[in-house]
């Protein structure tokens, strides 16, 4: 997805601000400037949190989701971000409530002074309102408002909290170290965003707007554009607190009360919630906006979220700190050189032919240098496109994989793509679960095997076993025989058949499998020797399944587990990776999904929700299903390449 850094004034806020401390727990720089990466944020303090949900129940403003907002909230709170009972206050307008706790305006302030009291470094503070939201003018400007139970009938401005007040009695008291996360899920809540997408709603039950029309003496002059609740957070004036506000649509939009799930509740509280469970409730913020943004596309709003400054986007929402990374900064910044060899093989004028392997190189190596900072320099292509001298043989990859980790060092970051034939031989060693080793198969490879092809065991010789600490290394497999046996059971009706390399009248109905068959002295599975293959499988649950291929020395392998590699395969060991023809060019299915998916969120992805996004775009017209294995599971949330959408500070930080 897209970032937008909203300028306010017209002015440029830098980022040399004075941060927090690191026991707070943000990520500082040792100059004392908050780091630009992904941080790590825990909560050593208390956790208190607001809600109110007003469904203005026997009025002609009724709404029909607050109050479930809230209660689900709650919930979401106390089972997994560790919120006591007695430190959250709910206010709502259930019949059954006490006086004290309908939320009427006087009640909700004096519940912003609650969530302060006592409040220090290290606390975190939560609320959310789910409500109708509204808009008032005064003398001097448009005001959004959020509107309290006693609106209907009182006047206003007497009656509403004014975004003003919100900042008076939310954003003014915040201790300094003190965490602060908002939610209004309500209209007129948010800031004007770049995107404009809009789409149809198909549901049973129409949504309401949360959104309700002033008095006629409140009319709002269109004239003067609101500055809402966001607004002093984008001002600068809050630089030095840590707070995030989550809105559930834009200025000029409205939120849905909404039926999801089998109740009613608001569209933008389902989708965060919904967000957090799919993430087994570890999500950064901006990672969290994202997945909001996904799960409501059925609705036309457009949830937003700002924040004090652009780093505290990257930390974990609510301080829950997936285990693996609790106590360290995950690192996603590449400091130093960007190496990549990227090997794609026709095989042209043989009965092996295929069409895509050099569009799919190609491809990358305009993706890379584009949006991943590499230069042409650094990047080395083996085609039958090039010079003699950089032909795909056998010898030539080899030297390639040499080029590509000499002089590697601690933070540097390489990529290594092969597009063509996979298949299989006799495993001499007796390690290899099927009985045979999977190969890739270089373009001499109409010579005798093994003396021709490059075995999974020669990779892992000459690329993970060389691989410093520190180095980040991405390999990309679009071949046949690539992946490993997944757990997952969902599999497409449609059928390769014997289509094999048999082209098609229509180029659009190309398909071709990056399958070569062995010769048939080695084309046979030889004898499995079971104390061979426990030697580099280590199964750790019911659901795992032997690997083989280019990605066993990956998974379950303890000796890789320090290193930083992310190996993806274009189809399961039993499947074939398909050549195609997609938009407008002949290339690789696996090749043409990794590319599409990564366009449509910005080139900025972390590699476990790319893999899936991958699979959803292949599904609906491949078999093959696309695999990743890494050394560690902690490196599926990090990002493919390193790459985060780049962050433009300008007073404050705001993202929609």
């Amino acid at each position: 997805f897209w970032l937008k850094w909203l300028e306010v004034a017209g002015t440029q806020a830098c980022c040399s601000i004075t941060p927090p401390s690191t026991a707070m727990g943000v990520a500082c720089s040792s100059n004392g400037q908050v780091d630009d990466t992904q941080m790590v944020v825990d909560v050593p303090g208390k956790k208190k949190a607001l809600l109110v949900g007003i469904n203005y129940l026997g009025t002609g403003s009724a709404l029909n989701g607050c109050i479930n907002d809230v209660v689900n909230q709650k919930e979401v709170l106390i089972s997994h971000y560790g919120f006591e009972e007695e430190n959250i206050l709910m206010l709502n307008d259930n019949e059954n409530e006490p006086k004290e706790r309908r939320p009427y305006k006087r009640a909700i302030l004096d519940g912003f002074k609650w969530l302060y009291q006592g409040a220090k470094a290290g606390d975190l503070l939560f609320f959310q309102y789910s409500g109708h939201g509204s808009q008032y003018q005064t003398w001097l400007e448009n005001c959004d408002c959020l509107c309290p139970l006693e609106c209907l009938s009182e006047p206003w401005p007497d009656s509403v909290i004014l975004d003003t007040e919100i900042h008076q009695y939310f954003y003014d008291p915040l201790p300094k170290g003190c965490f602060a996360v908002a939610l209004f899920d309500c209209c007129h809540s948010g800031t004007m965003a770049n995107l404009s997408v809009k789409r149809e709603l198909n549901s049973q039950h129409k949504p309401k707007p949360r959104y309700m029309e002033p008095p006629k003496e409140a009319k709002v002059n269109v004239a003067k554009a609101p500055k809402g609740i966001a607004r002093e957070v984008l001002s600068g004036q809050y630089r030095e607190h840590q707070l995030w506000v989550f809105s559930g649509c834009q200025d000029d939009q409205t939120s849905a009360d909404a039926y999801c799930d089998g109740q009613y509740q608001g569209a933008f509280t389902w989708a965060m919630i919904k967000a957090l469970k799919y993430d087994v409730w570890h999500e950064t913020y901006i990672d969290l906006l994202d997945q909001i943004k996904i799960n409501l596309r059925s609705y036309t709003q457009i949830p937003a979220l700002t924040t004090t400054h652009g780093s505290y986007l990257d930390a974990w929402y609510c301080g829950r700190v997936p285990s693996g990374l609790r106590g360290i900064a995950q690192d996603e910044s590449t400091q130093g050189k960007k190496k990549a060899l990227l090997v794609g093989i026709n095989y042209r004028r043989t009965r092996n032919e295929l069409r895509g392997c050099i569009n799919d190189i190609n491809n990358q190596k305009a993706s890379l240098m584009k949006h991943f900072g590499f230069q042409e320099s650094d990047i080395l292509m083996l085609t039958e496109d090039e010079s003699k001298d950089n032909w795909p043989y056998k010898k030539r990859i080899i030297e390639g994989f040499t080029w590509l980790l000499q002089d590697a060092k601690e933070g540097d970051q390489l990529f290594l793509q092969y597009s063509g034939h996979g298949s299989q031989m006799t495993d001499k060693t007796g390690t290899e679960p099927s009985g045979l080793s999977d190969c890739i198969c270089p373009l001499d490879c109409d010579q005798p095997w093994p003396a021709h092809i490059i075995l999974d065991t020669e990779i892992h010789e000459y690329v993970y076993d060389k691989l410093p600490s520190g180095v980040k290394l991405t390999a990309l497999f679009d071949c046949c025989h690539s992946g490993t046996v997944s757990n997952l059971d969902v599999c497409c009706e449609l059928q390769f058949g014997s289509l094999g390399r048999n082209l098609l009248a229509a180029p659009e109905q190309y398909r071709a499998t990056r399958w070569m068959p062995p010769p048939d002295e080695v084309s046979k599975p030889n004898e499995v020797n079971p104390s061979g293959i426990a030697e580099c499988t280590t199964p750790s649950s019911p659901e795992f399944k032997v690997s083989s291929g280019f990605r066993r020395a990956v998974q379950g392998n303890r000796e890789y587990t320090d290193k930083l590699v992310w190996v993806y395969s274009g189809c399961q060991d039993e499947q074939t990776s398909a050549d195609a023809y997609e938009d407008g060019q002949y290339q690789g299915a696996f090749s043409w999904a990794f590319h599409k998916a990564m366009a449509e969120h910005g080139w900025s992805m972390k590699h476990g929700p790319l893999l899936v996004s991958i699979r959803n775009i292949l599904r609906p017209r491949y078999t093959q299903i696309p695999a990743l294995s890494t050394t560690n599971s902690d490196n599926f949330q990090r990002y493919f390449l390193s790459r985060k959408n780049g962050l433009r500070i300008v007073s404050g930080g705001a993202c929609a």
